[in-house]
């Protein structure tokens, strides 16, 4: 069985490849345990991020010997607080329920200090029993938390966890806590599972750590400035979210806009230019049809076109004539005119024309009868500028007489 990496040869691993492949600054200090005034860091990275704002890694490295400490326990202050918080917001609760009057007295009060007492004590405990993680920690991560230092970093070795479920805890807390987290393998390279989250990034840790004096000597030879990866990646996620939260607040404003003052976009067909000339009425009803009369010398009626025309056969009758089509042509071309903007065209048996007459074919008008000649040939030459206004083609436009 080969042996586990000792946490010695991880630190060295992390100390040689970490700003080699992940940071990339040439004139950084890199060394192992390095002490503060009270604590010990396993890897110190230290190097300026801008001119004289000096930035600080640290990474702890922990091997199979001292698993214990990367596994998730119960922390009895979380839990505590926990429950103070939960017992104090149920006695509000209480209090505002039986109403603002109830406790305002010395006997209430002593009796809902007592309540609160007994209910933090009560929560504590089943907050233990139910083993929640928001209670439970790493005392890894947790020591990490008392170096001072912009990025902190986890490492341990591929042969560290025996238990997957264990590692799969460990990044789950690292990603909560915002500590990178490192796996070294036996040949000493680095793999990321996670990145850490920059913390006061213009923060002096340096000062706290010894030989600052020596450290800024190394640091000063080649110094390049910039952002780190991770803080990279925090900056796109805030630009992310802030571009989120803009459109979320324009399209609310468009609304909150429409509702109150109008439409943000107008309408394109209120534009004049699309309103129908004085003497053209898209639309209307036609004449009535007139009832056909029985015949007074007793022989069989004739088929005459009437039944499908217009004229009354005492009056004349014009029309504005759009287009002389078969009918599935005519039926595209409403369609058209339709889509456009015109409606009100209707059909016409092109056996009713006067002149002209289209057996067999599909006569499509504007939908209204003129009275005289040259009310009709008036509506045409209005009819025909307003095709042209609106682009569209100009079949026929005349004025016919209809039966």
């Amino acid at each position: 069985m080969p042996k586990a990496l000792s946490e010695r040869f991880i630190q060295n691993a992390v100390a040689e490849r970490l700003n080699e492949t992940y940071y990339r600054r040439r004139s950084a200090y890199v060394s192992t345990e390095v002490y503060t005034r009270l604590k010990r860091a396993d890897v110190l990275l230290a190097f300026f991020r801008t001119r004289g704002r000096p930035y600080v890694v640290v990474v702890e490295a922990k091997g199979r010997t001292t698993i214990h400490q990367l596994k998730l326990r119960d922390n009895p202050d979380k839990a505590a607080w926990t429950g103070r918080l939960l017992a104090l917001i149920l006695i509000a609760g209480l209090s505002g329920f039986l109403g603002y009057e109830w406790y305002f007295n010395a006997v209430n009060t002593a009796l809902l200090m007592a309540l609160f007492v007994a209910g933090t004590l009560a929560i504590t405990a089943l907050i233990k029993r139910l083993r929640l993680s928001v209670t439970r920690s790493i005392s890894a991560i947790e020591q990490l938390g008392r170096y001072p230092a912009n990025e902190s970093w986890i490492a341990v070795g591929h042969d560290t966890f025996v238990n997957r479920g264990e590692f799969t805890v460990l990044r789950a807390q690292c990603r909560k806590n915002g500590v990178g987290l490192l796996v070294v393998d036996e040949r000493g390279r680095l793999t990321r599972h996670e990145l850490p989250r920059p913390r006061h990034i213009f923060n002096d840790y340096l000062s706290r750590y010894g030989r600052r004096e020596e450290i800024l000597q190394v640091m000063e030879r080649s110094p390049v400035y910039g952002p780190t990866p991770p803080e990279r990646r925090q900056n796109r996620r805030r630009f992310a979210n802030i571009f989120l939260l803009l459109c979320t607040t324009g399209l609310l404003v468009l609304l909150v806009y429409e509702r109150n003052y109008g439409s943000v976009v107008p309408d394109p067909f209120a534009n004049p230019r699309f309103d129908s000339p004085e003497a053209v009425t898209i639309g209307e009803r036609s004449a009535e049809l007139p009832q056909a009369s029985p015949p007074s010398d007793g022989t069989a009626p004739a088929a005459p076109p009437s039944a499908f025309c217009l004229s009354d056969g005492q009056q004349p009758a014009y029309v504005v004539v759009d287009a002389i089509l078969p009918r599935e042509e005519a039926d595209v071309r409403i369609a058209q005119l339709t889509a456009a903007g015109l409606r009100g065209h209707r059909r016409l048996d092109g056996e009713c024309l006067e002149e002209g007459s289209a057996p067999g074919m599909v006569v499509v008008y504007t939908g209204k009868t003129y009275a005289t000649a040259a009310d009709a040939v008036f509506a045409a030459e209005r009819y025909g500028a307003l095709l042209r206004d609106l682009g569209q083609s100009v079949l026929l436009g005349e004025s016919r007489e209809v039966r």
